[in-house]
C-alpha cells in the first residue's frame, strides 16, 4: 500500500516526519488527535484531511490561527493535489505520497545556468574523483609529514568548528585543535571580547596551572590585529613584570581573531621551558586557525543573538492573532516594525469575570491559576480568531484592540462578534466545569469604538505595544456596567454594527460622567437564529 508522508516544519527550524497510509485523520495539539502537533499555535483539534495517494481534502475545524495553503485561509473543504503544503499556526506541514512526491527546489544552482545535455552518457571519463567527507590530499609537494598532517588537520577545522553550536564546547574545541596543531605549545589559551562592556575574558584554556596571560602583550595584539612570537630574544626577558615572572613565560605566540575589522579574541600559546619553541610556520599556522576560529566564534555570536531576538520577538508579537503575527514578523526582518504610535479610530473590547474576587478569595492557588488559564485559553481564541491583538490581561480582565496595529474597516463587527463567541465559549466551559464540579464565573463585556493613540512605544531594543486614550477608559465603563453574561456597547460601536444583531438601549450610570448611553446585545438570540 502506498503511503502518505506528513513533513512538519516548526518555525524554529526543527523537522518532524511522519508517515500514514490514506485515510482521514486529525491533525491537533490534543493528545487524542491522530497526529499530534505541538505547538501552541495549533488549536486542541486544528483540522482535518481526508488524504489519499493523488490528492487531500482540508477541512478547519474552527481553529483560532486558522489553516492557509499557498497565503490562502481554507475557509470550507477543499480538495487539493499532492503535494499540498498547509501553515499551521507557527507550523508548517507538508502533505505528499510516493506517487506524488515532493517537487525539488526550483532555484537550484543547475536552474540558474545554461544546462548542456551529453548525448552519450557512457562515453564520459572521470580521471579523479573525491569523496565529499574525506578531507582532500595537501596540493603542494617537498613537504615533511609532520608539515603534511598539520595542514590536513587545518583543513579540517572549519568545519569541526561549523558543526559546534555550543559556545562553550566551540571555545574549547579551539585551544585543543591549536595545541595539537602546534608541537611546541604546553598551554594554550583563548580570549574573547564581551559585546557589552569590551573587555577580553578568558573563556578556555588547556594548562594544569593558571592560565598564562600577560594583560600587556594580550592588549597589544588585541589592538595592532597582528600575530606575534615574543621571547626568543634575550632582552624580551629583561625587565619583565612580576606577573610575567611568577608564570614563567619563556616563549610565547599571540593571534589575534579578527571579524568585519574587529578583533572579537585572542589565542595564546606558550612554553615555559624553553626559549625559541616556535617558528615561522607556527605562526603562520595559528594565524589561520585564529581567522577560522573567529569566523566561526563571529557567526555563533550572531546566531545566539538572532535566537534571543527571536525569543524576545515572539514575546512581543505573542498577543497578536497569527495572521497579524505572521504581517509583523515580515516587518520585522525588514527592518520596517519600528517604535511610535498613530491616532486613528479602533474598537475596545474590555472583559471581566464576574464574582472571581470572592470565588476565587477561598481556593487554592493552583485551583485559582488553573480556573484563569481554563477561561482566559478560549477568551484569547475568540479575540484571536476575529483579528484582534490582546493590549494585556488585568487579573480576571482581558483588554483586547480590533483594528490594530494594522487598520481593518471591519473593526467594531469583529469585536462585537469576538464578545459573542466570548460568551458562548463561557458558556460550554461553565457547563463543564459545574458538571466536574470546579468553581466557574459568569463574563462581563463592554465594547466602545473611538480614537486613541496606539503602536510600539518604547525603545528598538525594548518594544511595547500599548493603546492610550479616552476610549480606553469609556470601555471600562462599560464593562463595568455589563452584567453576568451581557455585552454592552458604546453609541459608536452601536451604530456601526447596527442591523447586524438584537440591542437593546439602556443606560450605565457612572460616578463622574453620569449617564452613558449603552446598548445591550441580545447574543444567544442571535446565536439561535444562526443556528436556525
Amino acid at each position: 500500500m502506498e503511503l502518505i508522508f506528513f513533513s512538519i516544519l516548526s518555525e524554529d527550524g526543527i523537522q518532524m516526519e511522519d508517515s500514514r497510509p490514506p485515510g482521514t485523520y486529525i491533525l491537533g495539539r490534543e493528545a487524542n488527535c491522530d497526529i499530534v502537533l505541538p505547538s501552541i499555535g495549533v488549536s486542541r483539534r486544528h483540522v482535518q484531511v481526508q488524504v489519499s495517494e493523488e490528492a487531500v481534502e482540508i477541512e478547519d475545524l474552527g481553529s483560532s490561527a486558522g489553516t492557509f495553503v499557498d497565503d490562502i485561509q481554507i475557509l470550507e473543504a477543499t480538495i487539493l493535489e499532492l503535494p499540498v503544503q498547509m501553515m499551521l499556526g507557527h507550523l508548517t506541514v507538508t502533505m505528499y505520497s510516493q506517487k506524488r512526491p515532493l517537487q525539488p527546489a526550483e532555484e537550484t544552482l543547475s536552474g540558474l545556468l545554461e544546462t548542456r545535455f551529453v548525448e552519450n552518457e557512457e562515453e564520459l571519463h572521470v580521471n579523479l574523483a573525491l569523496s565529499g567527507d574525506v578531507c582532500a590530499p595537501v596540493p603542494v609537494g617537498n613537504m615533511t609529514d609532520q608539515t603534511q598532517h598539520r595542514l590536513e588537520m587545518l583543513y579540517a577545522l572549519p568545519l569541526q568548528f561549523a558543526a559546534e553550536k555550543d559556545l562553550t564546547k566551540l571555545y574549547s574545541l579551539i585551544v585543543k585543535r591549536v595545541i595539537e596543531l602546534t608541537p611546541g605549545a604546553v598551554r594554550g589559551a583563548l580570549l574573547i571580547k564581551d559585546p557589552y562592556d569590551g573587555k577580553l575574558s578568558l573563556r578556555a584554556s588547556v594548562s594544569e596551572e593558571a592560565p598564562p596571560i600577560s594583560r600587556t602583550l594580550i592588549r597589544r595584539v588585541a589592538i595592532e590585529q597582528k600575530g606575534f612570537i615574543w621571547g626568543d630574544e634575550e632582552s624580551d626577558h629583561q625587565n619583565l613584570s612580576t606577573s610575567m615572572a611568577a608564570i614563567r613565560i619563556r616563549t610565547g605566540m599571540y593571534a589575534p581573531l579578527v571579524w568585519d575589522g574587529e578583533t572579537v579574541g585572542v589565542l595564546f600559546l606558550d612554553n615555559p621551558n624553553r626559549r625559541s619553541a616556535f617558528t615561522q610556520e607556527d605562526l603562520q599556522f595559528l594565524m589561520s586557525v585564529a581567522h577560522y576560529a573567529a569566523s566561526a566564534v563571529a557567526n555563533q555570536l550572531l546566531q545566539n543573538d538572532i535566537q534571543q531576538n527571536n525569543r524576545t520577538l515572539q514575546n512581543l508579537l505573542a498577543n497578536f492573532s497569527p495572521k497579524l503575527r505572521s504581517r509583523l514578523l515580515t516587518k520585522s526582518r525588514e527592518g520596517k516594525l519600528q517604535p511610535g504610535g498613530e491616532k486613528s479610530e479602533v474598537t475596545i473590547l474590555l472583559s471581566d469575570l464576574r464574582g472571581f474576587t470572592r470565588t476565587s478569595a477561598s481556593l487554592d492557588t493552583q485551583v485559582v491559576v488553573d480556573m484563569l488559564n481554563d477561561y482566559f485559553h478560549v477568551l484569547g481564541e475568540e479575540i484571536f480568531r476575529h483579528d484582534g491583538t490582546i493590549d494585556k490581561f488585568i487579573g480576571d480582565a482581558i483588554l483586547a484592540v480590533f483594528g490594530s496595529p494594522e487598520a481593518d474597516p471591519l473593526h467594531a463587527l469583529k469585536a462585537v462578534q469576538a464578545a459573542i463567541e466570548m460568551q458562548r465559549r463561557m458558556a460550554i466551559v461553565n457547563e463543564r466545569r459545574k458538571a466536574e464540579g470546579l468553581p466557574y464565573c459568569e463574563l462581563g463585556v463592554g465594547v466602545h469604538t473611538g480614537q486613541v493613540i496606539h503602536g510600539f512605544i518604547g525603545a528598538e531594543e525594548r518594544l511595547e505595544y500599548t493603546v492610550i486614550g479616552d476610549t480606553v477608559n469609556k470601555t471600562s465603563r462599560y464593562c463595568d456596567g455589563a452584567g453576568p453574561s451581557e455585552i454592552l456597547l458604546g453609541p459608536l460601536t452601536n451604530q456601526e454594527v447596527a442591523g447586524y444583531f438584537l440591542i437593546t438601549e439602556k443606560g450605565v450610570s457612572t460616578k463622574h460622567e453620569g449617564l452613558l448611553p449603552a446598548f445591550s446585545v441580545d447574543w444567544q438570540a442571535h446565536l439561535a437564529a444562526d443556528a436556525g
